[in-house]
């Protein structure tokens, strides 16, 4: 009985698919985008923790302080929620290389950079002026860095998310 030989490799694309319908996937691109965009919400995270109002006498706010001089308990729950859902699709965006997951992830966060960006605002306005745009905070208080390194943490998971949704995989793109 002869032995079996495997026949040769395919030198020459088969005539069904034309490089131009074939998409290759840049893993490592994907992957990138994915971690920068982890990372940024990690950061935005972990800004909750950092001073953003500074008093007079030394005494630094973090942002969870910030929730009870205000009183935006009625909200908060909207905002953690908003979190986990972009926590999500930035993990699956990591975890996988599904472009509607990476595209829903650019979305929602320039929705929450903007969120974000706009009570910065509210926040800059409101200090340091005799008729404040939220009450209950304190008279002399100053803005300090932790907003700003949450808006830099949304803006690393936007420009992540969509690094990662402009090399992901999409069904569209499939030929059967």
């Amino acid at each position: 009985m002869p032995s079996y030989t495997p026949p040769a490799p395919h030198r020459v694309p088969l005539p069904t698919r034309t490089p131009a319908r074939i998409k290759t996937i840049p893993h490592v691109r994907n992957r990138i985008g994915a971690l920068v965009a982890f990372a940024g919400l990690i950061l935005a995270l972990l800004s909750l923790y950092l001073p953003w109002l500074s008093t007079g006498r030394d005494e630094r706010i973090s942002a969870l302080g910030i929730t009870d001089i205000i009183d935006v308990r009625s909200v908060a729950p909207v905002l953690f929620l908003g979190l986990l859902v972009l926590s999500f699709l930035v993990t699956v965006t990591a975890l996988t290389r599904l472009g509607a997951f990476a595209v829903a992830a650019a979305v929602v966060s320039i929705g929450v950079l903007a969120g974000h960006l706009a009570f910065i605002w509210t926040l800059i306005l409101s200090t340091g002026s005799t008729e404040p745009a939220l009450s209950g905070l304190p008279a002399n208080a100053t803005v300090t860095f932790g907003p700003f390194v949450a808006a830099f943490g949304f803006v690393m998971v936007t420009a992540g998310s969509a690094w990662a949704a402009r090399s992901a995989r999409y069904v569209k793109d499939r030929v059967m």
